[in-house]
Order: structure tokens, then sequence, then C-alpha cells
């Protein structure tokens, strides 16, 4: 991974791994607001996650743009790749020289289901929603590990991860990462006036690169 140039990723299915990533219906159920997952005797509910499944296992296509950049600061404040003056990203990436900024996305069309049941099924829109969460978290995790992979061999831990309107890095941080990375272009992602993504299973995060020795500190 070359520093300072922009890379786009996309993940697809095969017969061997027809989900791309595991499925972990615990973290569904937790998006849902059911953690550890609904009781035994709401077998209807189970139900309806069973249906969202078939009927959205086709809806998602896994994208991720980035870019390797170095960390500039002023004092306390970091002023590249962006500048901001928070102090939970300081503290997040004290020890780091450099970082990974990315976007990822597994789509619209998970969008367009939850539309469509909104008002006619609002406990399958839930899980909707619930499904789209664990997915994009899925695809984070794993283009994560796949980082934590390539930079090792570089002699670097990878702390992960920090997004926008974490802590209290404000949420305008967004228009950083589209400027920086040409989201809209290479992912199709839109950002509206308040800050919110379209698609909305979309994620923009920092990766911090620390070299292992100082990686115990």
């Amino acid at each position: 991974m070359d520093s300072n140039h922009v890379y786009v990723k996309k993940y697809y299915k095969t017969e061997e791994n027809p989900d791309v990533f595991p499925i972990d219906e615990k973290e569904v159920w937790r998006y849902a607001g059911y953690r550890g997952g609904p009781a035994l005797e709401e077998t209807q509910l189970r139900e309806v996650f069973t249906k969202v499944y078939e009927e959205c296992a086709n809806a998602f296509s896994y994208s991720v743009c980035y870019a390797r950049l170095p960390l500039t600061w002023e004092g306390t404040e970091l002023v590249y790749p962006f500048r901001t003056q928070s102090k939970a990203l300081a503290n997040f990436l004290k020890g780091c020289e450099e970082v990974v900024l990315f976007a990822a996305t597994v789509g619209q069309e998970i969008d367009r289901h939850i539309l469509r049941n909104e008002k006619i099924a609002p406990t399958k829109a839930l899980l909707c929603q619930a499904y789209g969460a664990e997915r994009v978290e899925a695809l984070c995790d794993a283009f994560a590990g796949e980082v934590e992979e390539e930079m090792a061999a570089e002699g670097l831990k990878v702390i992960n991860r920090f997004s926008p309107g974490y802590g209290d890095l404000a949420l305008d941080v967004q228009k950083d990462f589209f400027r920086i990375l040409d989201i809209s272009h290479r992912l199709g992602i839109s950002l509206g006036d308040s800050m919110l993504m379209r698609p909305s299973k979309s994620v923009t995060a920092i990766l911090g690169l620390k070299k292992t020795t100082d990686a115990a500190l």
C-alpha cells in the first residue's frame, strides 16, 4: 500500500463463500435491540429474521476506498491529513506516524428493502436495518484485518478504528474524508447537509499505524 495513493477494493461472493463475510447473527440481534437474541418463545420474530435473511442475501455489494497518509501535528492539533483539535482522536493516534483513512459501503439495495418495509412491516424493516449494520461492520472488520496483516510485514501495528462523530471528533470531518478519498466518485456515496451518508450502511473511519516497538508503550 503506497502512501498518498487512493485505492478501491471490492469483495465478491463465491460458491465457497456466498455471504462474502461470515454472518454474526448475535450482532444482527444486538443492532435490532435484542442483545443475546429474542426469547425462545418468540418464534414469530425468528421467522421474520429468516425471511429478511432470505430476501436480503443478495442485497449487498461490498466496496472500500482507502489511502495511507502521514500525520502532521502542530502541538496537539492535527493539521494533516485534515485539521482537528479533537483530544479523543489525538489520544487514539498517540505514537502513530501514519494512518489509513477509509470509507466502506454495502450499497444502496438494503436501503430499498428498509424503505419498502417501514410502513407495511416495521419489524421487518428493523431487522433489515440491523442486518445491514452487521454487514457493513463485517466489511470494516475484514478490511482492517487485511490492513493489519499487510502492515505487520512492515513492523507496524494497526490501531483499530475511529470514526467521525466519535468522542469529540466533529461529524463535519466527513467532508475531509470525502475530499481526500473522492468517495462520491469512487464509491457512489453521497454526503448530506446533516453529514449523514447515502447509502445509509456506509462508514468512514481511521486506522492508526504505530511501530510495533512503540505498541506496548
